[in-house]
Order: structure tokens, then C-alpha cells, then sequence
């Protein structure tokens, strides 16, 4: 590639890892934190074959990238998705839990972003002879498989925003939940806006595409969206927790078990949240990864003393 490209690359990641990265997150140890970089590297890629596509489709441009780099780039981005699942699972095990059908469906977003970044990968190769054929290209019309690999890349990039404010990992905070927003929202509205020199079906497939995940993407921070993208998509099995109730001396003691105010109850707190009952809509792994993560995370922000925000076997 040429040095102008490399230029472009390595501002797009020091711009993505500032507005993610910084201020410092919570600290998960130094295996686990780079996993979660190249995760946000793997958005940040994503990120940067929006701002500069493929040269062709009606888009002639010297800064734009050519078929070859757009390949390469795509292949780090695969290869960067895949360090970021083995990374994690091998700092932490418990993650495999992850991967069964009783996943929280933000698990279940990110499994699918990593199936479409290598079915992005076949349908660039498939495309790029498509993408060659000057008779389709001089009609006006793009190819069928280049429309499908922009189609799925909009996809992808909804399931990757799914992913990252479910698993509210490195989002804590309206700053950062904004810049994330911002950082997957405009490549996909300007893609959605620009004029082309085609108005094809296949075309208005593409702008149709991304202007519903332009929309859909602001939404997944509201309440309502990041309970759902907690819950599990299928009825687990019960998960041993351990809960030091000595570490959590200077925390009153209804603040938990709220059950002793109205005197609902004296059992255990899985016992009433996994129970069937119409005035408990969400799930029990919903209701305490929110809770007590929440609470540990607010802790680390003040600098004070705090448990698990990341490490899952610390808790189960």
C-alpha cells in the first residue's frame, strides 16, 4: 500500500482508540485489556473501509483505496476479530458459557459480527472480478456480489454497535457511549447520503440498507434495547455465584435485599428472579450483570476499592 494509506490507517486507529479507549477504562489485566483492543481495533477497521471505499461504483477518487488494499484490510480486520474471541477465552474460560444457546443475545451479535467479517472476506473475492468487468461498471450498474458484500457490511456493523453496548465493557458513561454512537453512525449515514451516478435497484437496496441501520444504531443505548440485548436466548441452567457478603460490609443491606422492606420474601435472590413471575419481566442475568457490575463500576470511576467488572470467574 501506499504510504498516504498507511497515514490514513494509523490516524483512523489513534482517532478510534482515543474516542474508545480514553478516559483509562477499568482495568481487566493486561491479556484481557488486549483482547478488548483488538476488538476496538477490528470496529475501528471496519470504521476506516467506510471513510475511504473502494474506488469504482461511480466514486473515482485518488484517495480512496484499491481493490488490493481494501482486501488487506478486510483480512486484518477478520484476523483481528479472531485475536479478540481466542484472547478472551483463554484469560477467561468462563466465557465459553458465552457460546452456548443461553447466551445473552449481545454474545450472540458479536458471534454473528465475526461470521459476517469472514463471509465479508469470500464475497470481496467474489467480487472483485465482478468489480473488474468494465461492461457492468460503464452501464451504471454495480455487480450483484459487490452489492451484496455492502449490504452485509452495514449488517455487520449494526451486530458489532449490538455487541459493544450490550456487553458495556469499555462504554461506561454518556462520553463514551456518544463517541461510539458517533464512530459507527456517520460512515454509515454518509455511505446511506452520497450521490451516485446510478439509480439502480441494486443501488437503492444499498442506500435502503444503511439508512435502517443508521437508525436502528441510536437506539441501542435506551433502556429498553440494552435490557433485551442482556437477556439470554434460551432458558440457561443455573450458574454457581459466589457473593462475598464480608467485602460488602459498608453497603446497606436493603439495597439488595429489598425483599426485607415490603416482606416479600426471606429466600435467596435467584430464587424470586428466576422464578416465573409476571412482575419480574427481565431475566435474572439481565437484572445482576446490570446491577452488581454497575455498582463495581461506578466504585472503580471514584478510585475507590471495588470487585469484578470483567473478570467473570471472580463472581461465578
Amino acid at each position: 500500500m501506499a504510504w498516504s494509506t498507511y497515514r490514513r490507517l494509523a490516524i483512523a486507529l489513534l482517532l478510534g482508540g482515543l474516542l474508545l479507549l480514553s478516559p483509562p477504562a477499568v482495568a481487566g489485566g493486561i491479556l484481557w485489556d488486549v483482547g478488548i483492543g483488538a476488538g476496538y481495533v477490528c470496529v475501528a477497521l471496519a470504521v476506516f473501509l467506510y471513510v475511504f471505499p473502494l474506488r469504482g461504483d461511480g466514486l473515482p477518487h485518488s484517495r480512496l483505496l484499491g481493490l488490493r488494499q481494501h482486501r488487506l484490510i478486510g483480512w486484518w480486520m477478520l484476523g483481528a476479530a479472531a485475536l479478540h474471541v481466542t484472547v478472551l477465552l483463554c484469560s477467561q474460560p468462563s466465557i465459553g458459557r458465552y457460546l452456548l444457546p443461553s447466551a445473552p443475545l449481545f454474545m450472540w451479535f458479536g458471534v454473528i459480527a465475526v461470521i459476517l467479517a469472514a463471509v465479508l472476506v469470500q464475497t470481496g473475492l467474489s467480487a472483485r472480478t465482478a468489480l473488474r468487468n468494465s461492461t457492468s461498471q460503464a452501464k451504471g450498474r454495480p455487480p450483484r456480489s459487490a452489492t451484496l458484500h455492502i449490504v452485509l457490511a452495514a449488517v455487520m456493523v449494526l451486530a458489532l454497535c449490538a455487541h459493544i453496548m450490550g456487553s458495556k465493557q469499555l462504554v461506561a458513561g454518556l462520553t463514551k457511549t456518544a463517541a461510539v454512537l458517533v464512530l459507527l453512525l456517520v460512515p454509515l449515514a454518509w455511505f446511506a447520503v452520497r450521490p451516485r451516478n446510478s439509480r439502480s435497484h441494486q443501488n437503492l437496496l444499498r442506500r435502503a440498507t444503511h439508512v435502517s441501520v443508521a437508525a436502528l444504531i441510536p437506539l441501542m443505548p435506551s433502556p429498553t434495547a440494552s435490557r433485551l440485548l442482556l437477556e439470554p436466548a434460551a432458558r440457561p441452567s443455573k450458574i454457581a455465584v459466589i457473593f462475598p457478603h464480608e467485602s460488602h460490609l459498608s453497603v446497606n443491606c436493603v439495597a439488595c435485599h429489598h425483599n426485607y422492606i415490603d416482606h416479600t420474601g426471606f429466600l435467596a435472590c435467584i430464587d424470586c428472579h428466576r422464578a416465573e413471575r409476571r412482575d419480574l419481566p427481565h431475566s435474572s442475568e439481565a437484572t445482576f450483570h446490570t446491577f452488581c457490575r454497575g455498582c463495581h463500576t461506578k466504585l472503580a470511576i471514584d478510585a475507590v476499592k471495588h470487585g469484578p467488572t470483567r473478570a467473570c470467574s471472580m463472581c461465578h
